[in-house]
């Protein structure tokens, strides 16, 4: 009797929850009945919907300094961020100095407690080593689904096969991405000449190297106390001449083969066209080793007129208003032997990812698809954009069709009340990929000398203007990475350092006149018994056939 009314009271609990539980599915449908409460819907439907999903992770990044959480472009990276994966986000963000942060990445990666997100490498090596140790995340079998945005800068990429992917087809980091959307490969390293004497003399800016020697002899003959033609410590004078000559002065990517550049006929014609112009007292003997102070000061009084290659900004250090002192710009001149010149740093049209820094995985993250999803939209048009421009009206205007930052006092105030001022300030997951169009329209306007005429412009658009992409950028440029083996990487670097050491050493004698250019063949012999270069050009080589 006392089971069977157990059992009945049993029957009668579920019937109660049964019915308990459709009368509260019925709450969340329209009511037909008028006397509903208002807040009795609010409170049955905010009942029904799941909390939203909070992800927590660990960033590990490289910090040049500020710290950018506290800006409003983090912010509105953060809101974007989550609206893109459809979660919260709560992220551990560590910050190293970019200067330590190399080695401590090593014994973080060594030690087997790994971020779920870090900052990479310049080595690519690095980073490849602790992909094939097990500590990184192969994030290839994600590309298709999770990342279309980087896929499309890899599939853009020369070379990008060999680069980022292991032999067995693994690529263990996002690599460091560029993008430039301005229709013209701008170089920031073209020739500066002293305009206002140029234009007072009647004097033609030169184009070539001709032209140059002329100017250079002229304005000898009318400033006898000068030295016409200078240089900077870096870019150096040879490496002008190595660009109109097609030549470089190391093993380089001559675009189907790896060369050793300082032993092509063009590269000591370069030398032997500085070491003339030295020779005549036209280039300053001081080039070799003054500091960029002594170099300023003789530029800004008259001592030296024209500098074959050099950083554009430096224009407004050598310019003197007040005194009618101007500097300009033009392209550097060319070698009409090799036909156009190639450009120092050209910056690659298009999408372009190169094989170091960019931002590694952990292979023990818990979550590897949004993990994916989250750092392809970095490389997204929409977040480019919001990382290198801000937000229109606030950093950034139209004017004339195009981007311009908005900079009112000249001291980039709105910018840096932003957040995104960089390098200062390094935003979302570093390496975020650049932006050219948004960091070279930061320098100066200059004047700028091209087809016979000077115009307003900034000196990448000047370079990027007057010179052909397809011929001048360097083939080294988009060069197949070589990646050797520890044994042979520890070959390369012992038979090549004395190689450089014993090269530049010389160069200076051939340049100062303490070695005559008729000993050349016999310093070619020299220089191999130092090392066999050619064995380690051999060897790459071989390695780009594989």
């Amino acid at each position: 009797m006392k089971k069977k009314m157990i059992f009945a009271l049993s029957l009668l609990l579920v019937a109660t929850l049964v019915l308990a539980a459709c009368s509260k599915g019925d709450s969340n449908k329209p009511s037909e009945q008028a006397s509903s409460s208002n807040s009795g819907e609010a409170s049955a439907s905010k009942a029904s919907e799941p909390a939203e999903e909070t992800i927590k992770i660990k960033a590990y990044m490289s910090s040049f300094g500020d710290d950018p959480k506290n800006t409003e472009l983090y912010k509105l990276w953060k809101e974007k961020m989550e609206a893109y994966i459809g979660k919260k986000l709560d992220i551990e963000w560590i910050y190293v100095n970019s200067d330590d942060y190399p080695e401590k990445i090593k014994l973080t990666l060594a030690s087997g407690d790994t971020p779920d997100i870090m900052s990479g490498v310049k080595d690519a090596e690095v980073m490849f080593q602790f992909g094939n140790q097990g500590s990184l995340l192969d994030i290839a079998p994600y590309l298709d689904e999770y990342a279309p945005n980087y896929k499309s800068y890899l599939e853009s990429t020369k070379f990008s096969d060999r680069s980022m992917y292991t032999p067995e087809g693994k690529m263990f980091f996002f690599g460091d991405g560029f993008q430039n959307d301005t229709g013209f490969s701008g170089s920031a390293y073209p020739a500066l000449y002293r305009f206002d004497i140029f234009q007072k003399h009647n004097i033609k800016i030169p184009e070539n190297w001709d032209e140059f020697y002329d100017a250079a002899v002229k304005l000898k003959e009318l400033y006898p106390d000068s030295y016409p033609v200078n240089a900077q410590e870096w870019p150096k004078f040879w490496d002008a001449t190595s660009l109109s000559n097609h030549t470089n002065s190391d093993i380089y990517w001559n675009g189907e083969k790896y060369v050793y550049g300082p032993m092509e006929e063009s590269y000591k014609e370069g030398l032997m066209f500085i070491r003339k112009l030295y020779d005549e007292k036209l280039l300053d003997p001081e080039f070799l080793s003054q500091s960029q102070d002594q170099l300023q000061a003789k530029v800004t009084t008259g001592k030296s007129f024209m500098i074959p290659l050099a950083w554009g900004g430096w224009w407004e250090k050598y310019s003197v208003p007040d005194q009618g002192v101007s500097w300009g710009a033009a392209v550097n001149p060319k070698n009409e032997k090799y036909g156009d010149q190639w450009v120092l740093g050209p910056a690659l049209l298009g999408k372009t990812i190169f094989p170091n820094y960019g931002i590694m995985v952990s292979k023990k993250t818990k979550y590897p698809e949004l993990i994916i999803k989250m750092l392809d939209y970095q490389y997204s048009p929409e977040m480019i954009d919001l990382m290198h421009w801000g937000v229109e009206g606030k950093t950034f205007q139209m004017v004339n069709g195009k981007k311009e930052f908005i900079n009112k006092n000249g001291d980039w105030k709105e910018l840096s009340d932003f957040g995104s001022y960089t390098p200062w300030t390094r935003q979302g997951f570093v390496y975020a990929p650049q932006n050219y169009a948004s960091d070279y329209i930061k320098y100066k306007n200059v004047q700028f000398f091209a087809n016979g005429q000077i115009e307003e412009m900034r000196p990448q658009e000047g370079m990027g203007k007057y010179t052909n992409p397809e011929t001048a950028i360097p083939p080294y440029e988009q060069a197949p990475v070589i990646r050797l083996s520890k044994e042979d990487e520890a070959k390369k670097a012992q038979i090549m350092t004395a190689v450089k050491t014993y090269m530049d050493e010389n160069i200076y004698k051939f340049l100062l006149g303490e070695r005559d250019f008729g000993e050349w063949d016999a310093f070619t012999k020299e220089l191999s018994n130092i090392g066999d270069y050619q064995s380690i050009v051999d060897m790459m080589n071989a390695q780009v056939s594989k």
